[in-house]
């Protein structure tokens, strides 16, 4: 595809509009906290340049109030402002998107039953993360619903649901890194136990093994390398999330804005740059 055709087909899907969006947002959440910062510190050393000053000509007992003229502060501050309502209206539209999201979990659920994997512990692992998902997305749903007073919910009721969805994503996240770890050592295990013959095979040769028929572990040659780049991305990416899930849990949270957009951004580029591949080669 040509290269100038691939923003339109990423935005094209539900999931491509929802990782654009997701960068943007955390980006935009990185960049204002920064101005933040840099607008804070400014004031902070203005005021202690004039202080310093202040303070040889000062008898003793007198008081010295001097005011900062905001200049350049007042227009950092507008901007900030400005892109904090932006990244509010990014996460709404994000929330409103995911309404619908029990339908792909229910989606997930029943290709799940039809084709169970091999393994019974990435089995019972993934089970265990739809059950995560539907809690995490029944919770927000009712949440988002609520805050927009579709839903009369009380606010310690919503309070209560942003958290407990918070948890259940936590859950999915760790699953999934459980997952990824028995993954790993099941691909370990069958490439010690394989035989000098099936590591001689041709590299478009089916290995016809009792081990590589597991659905989860890629059983040609070719595929080895597309899973090991999709084994890195969703451990980068459930990495990224891992914080914020467990920040986005406690009532008082756990890192800073900063960090949520550091984090965020790092999880959405990773995304990003797969479904730019993806889509270049379809």
């Amino acid at each position: 595809m040509a290269p100038s055709k691939l923003p339109d087909r990423i935005l094209s899907t539900t999931a491509g509009t929802d990782n654009v969006l997701a960068t943007l947002n955390y980006s935009l959440l990185a960049l204002l906290t920064c101005l933040d910062i840099y607008s804070r510190r400014r004031i902070e050393h203005a005021a202690l340049a004039v202080a310093e000053k202040a303070s040889g000509a000062l008898l003793p007992g007198e008081t010295f109030i001097a005011a900062i003229s905001e200049g350049s502060y007042s227009r950092i501050r507008r901007t900030t402002t400005r892109l904090r309502a932006l990244t509010d209206r990014i996460s709404d539209v994000r929330m409103f998107l995911r309404l619908w999201g029990l339908l792909g979990i229910w989606e997930w659920a029943s290709e799940m039953w039809k084709n169970p994997p091999r393994d019974t512990i990435v089995m019972s692992i993934t089970w265990a993360q739809i059950f995560a998902s539907v809690m995490y997305q029944s919770l927000e749903n009712g949440a988002y619903l609520a805050q927009h007073g579709v839903v009369d919910w009380p606010s310690e009721k919503q309070t209560r649901a942003w958290i407990w969805s918070s948890r259940f994503w936590a859950a999915h996240v760790a699953l999934d890194l459980g997952r990824l770890w028995r993954l790993n050592s099941a691909r370990q295990q069958r490439s010690v136990s394989q035989s000098p013959k099936s590591l001689a095979a041709p590299e478009d040769e089916h290995v016809d093994t009792e081990e590589t028929k597991d659905t989860d572990i890629a059983v040609t040659r070719p595929h080895v390398h597309g899973e090991d780049d999709k084994w890195w991305r969703q451990l980068y990416v459930n990495a990224a999330y891992a914080p914020l899930t467990l920040h986005w849990s406690l009532e008082g949270g756990a890192v800073s804005d900063l960090w949520i957009g550091i984090l965020g951004t790092s999880a959405g580029l990773v995304g990003l740059k797969h479904l730019w591949r993806e889509n270049l080669h379809h």
